[in-house]
């Protein structure tokens, strides 16, 4: 599915221009409906099965995803909405019976995993799939530059807010009611991050049976294939599945393939190998902002510009095992530390609680620092007071020793996930089965014990349940067989009153160390040769130029980092490119009506039809 837009206008008041929306899934169809002072429009592709139309004279419901179940054929939104789980999104609009302006009903499923945005005026209401298309039907608007500044440091936006001024992401189950140009808002399921009481022994058999039930609702197109890496969390998912299965991999590891090759011959499933072609990567570091908004890494919308290609090859739909780490497998969460470092650049920033995204976030510090270094001192007062707000409504969660903090802040919006920009840019080409999302496991995560999450232990157990020689063949990450983890020596002695001693003593000796010699790539890819392809040159570039006049940057060291950069050093590209899908998302902000052949304007809109 590759979007939506709905415009609903005051009364005395008229549609101006035709509704544009973003399609980067090179779509086949695109269709436009109009309801008095309601219209909306959509594109899809061809052969999707998971995009529910039902259209009448006086009602269009618009269901995209895996909901549990769809509608009766005479149940209404707002009766089908209770209980409803599975990631979805969609909308309806009704024609009272006695006349009056359209309805409209805006949702989102329990975890708001398909994201809407609304910008709401007295004058218009414009909904949207992405923050992209509601900047191209709408003239003066603002890029939020405290969001954007957060998520280049934070490698997501954590805080409420988008990064455009006075639009809203809809929450988790939120529905949101508009009449006119009012808007109201309610709550519909969501879902409970509870906690068992003490570790349960039961916890990986548990894990399985939910895993199975997910797999089998979600994985229901037998076409379908799993994205299998040399991992974990992929290879779970075909050890547990039932049936002839079909999986792919990605030829971006050459050491990897054999690994997911074994996984998938152990499972008798069907592989498909996808040669890496370096031209794959041009879209993401071109087009990238126009599905993340500049608040994800647009890097990491790993196969933007790739699955559509999928699609028309004949592969109908993508299976995933992304966010298993997050709620399987403690990956943002940890024992809970006595001393926290405050030397760091983030806790100049957000002081104490700087260490639940220096310890957990999984986005280097080494970024952060440089992001922070290319920042003017009005960019840095700036990002203190969005840090400083960020800290404030951040509430500390320890159980039994386990801090859950920043496990639990990503749980209640999974959409801010730091690398949910990769499910972002499936969702814009392909079909999307989803196990991860299914209730089951998040009924499974509220039954157990930060103690069956952590270093993987109920997943390496599970592993050993399940058996078919899965445990016995190597974790890509590791090397080694999956075998359950041993107990972490710095979990014992970090939390001892001469820890803060030994760090300081430890980090001087470091600085004082020799520069480590370059390293020599190993055999595989070229990636450095692959982002410096003249086309992803020149949209960094690009990105980084439309900054130059924005007092929030220090324009004298962007530009000797830029140098050095394009003279080929190596240890400075990470922090250009958060500043360049910055720019790229503020160039477009500022001039949404350019020639991207991604922005597709809809047919005029025609009545809704019997």
């Amino acid at each position: 599915m590759a979007g939506f837009v709905i415009e609903s206008i005051a009364l005395r008041e008229s549609f101006v221009d035709r509704l544009r929306l973003v399609d980067l899934g090179e779509c086949e169809i695109v269709r436009g409906y109009a309801f008095g002072r309601v219209r909306a429009g959509w594109a899809r592709w061809h052969g999707s099965r998971q995009l529910t139309v039902r259209e009448s004279r006086d009602q269009l419901l618009f269901i995209e995803g895996e909901p549990d179940r769809q509608p009766g054929p005479n149940e209404t939104a707002r009766e089908w909405l209770p209980g409803r789980t599975g990631s979805f999104r969609g909308f309806e609009i009704e024609q009272p019976s006695g006349g009056g302006p359209a309805r409209i009903s805006v949702f989102v499923d329990p975890l708001a995993t398909r994201p809407i945005f609304l910008l709401s005026g007295t004058s218009r209401v414009l909904v949207a799939d992405k923050l992209s298309t509601i900047v191209a039907n709408a003239r003066g608007l603002e890029c939020g530059w405290p969001q954007l500044l957060e998520a280049a440091v934070l490698g997501s936006l954590y805080s409420p807010g988008t990064t455009i001024r006075d639009v809203q992401q809809l929450a988790p189950g939120e529905i949101v009611d508009v009449d006119g140009v009012k808007t109201s808002h309610r709550t519909g399921t969501t879902y409970p991050l509870d906690c068992a009481q003490k570790p349960q022994p039961d916890a990986a058999a548990r894990l399985g049976e939910a895993l199975r039930t997910a797999i089998g609702d979600t994985w229901t197109d037998p076409d379908g294939r799993l994205l299998l890496s040399g991992g974990l969390d992929s290879r779970l998912i075909l050890g547990l599945a039932v049936g002839e299965r079909k999986a792919m991999t990605l030829d971006w590891h050459p050491e990897e393939t054999p690994i997911a090759r074994r996984v998938a011959a152990t499972c008798a499933a069907d592989l498909k190998l996808l040669p890496f072609c370096a031209e794959d990567y041009r879209t993401r570091m071109q087009h990238g902002y126009l599905v993340t908004a500049g608040a994800h890494d647009s890097r990491l919308v790993n196969n933007l510009g790739m699955a559509a290609g999928w699609r028309r090859s004949g592969i109908p739909a993508i299976v995933h095992g992304y966010f298993h780490n997050t709620i399987f497998r403690g990956w943002i969460a940890g024992r809970w530390q006595r001393h926290p470092d405050l030397s760091t650049v983030l806790a100049q920033y957000m002081g104490a609680k700087a260490h639940y995204f220096d310890s957990f976030n999984q986005f280097p510090l080494r970024i952060q620092a440089e992001v922070v270094r290319l920042l003017s001192p009005e960019g840095r007062r700036l990002l203190e007071q969005q840090l400083g707000a960020l800290a404030e409504r951040i509430r500390p969660i320890t159980i039994d020793g386990f801090d859950l903090t920043l496990e639990r802040l990503v749980m209640s919006q999974v959409a801010r996930q730091i690398n949910f920009g990769i499910f972002l840019g499936w969702l814009e080409e392909i079909d999307i089965e989803s196990p991860v999302f299914h209730e089951a496991v998040w009924r499974w995560y509220a039954s157990t014990h930060p103690a069956d999450r952590h270093r993987d232990r109920a997943v390496y157990q599970l592993y050993q349940i399940v058996g078919r020689g899965l445990a016995e063949i190597p974790d890509f990450s590791t090397g080694r067989p999956i075998r359950p983890a041993t107990a972490e020596s710095r979990e014992t002695w970090r939390n001892q009153f001469w820890f803060p001693a030994a760090r300081a003593i430890a980090r001087a000796g470091r600085r004082l160390a020799p520069p480590a010699p370059p390293t020599t790539p190993s055999g595989g890819h070229d990636w450095e040769s692959v982002y410096r392809q003249p086309t992803i040159i020149d949209a960094l570039q690009a990105g980084i130029a439309a900054l130059d006049d924005n007092p929030l940057f220090d324009s004298n060291a962007i530009r000797v980092t830029l140098s050095g950069y394009l003279r080929g050093e190596l240890n400075n590209s990470d922090s250009l490119w958060m500043l360049a899908k910055m720019g790229q998302w503020r160039s477009f902000v500022d001039r949404s009506d350019q020639g991207i052949p991604a922005i597709r304007t809809v047919a005029a809109a025609e009545p809704a039809s019997r």
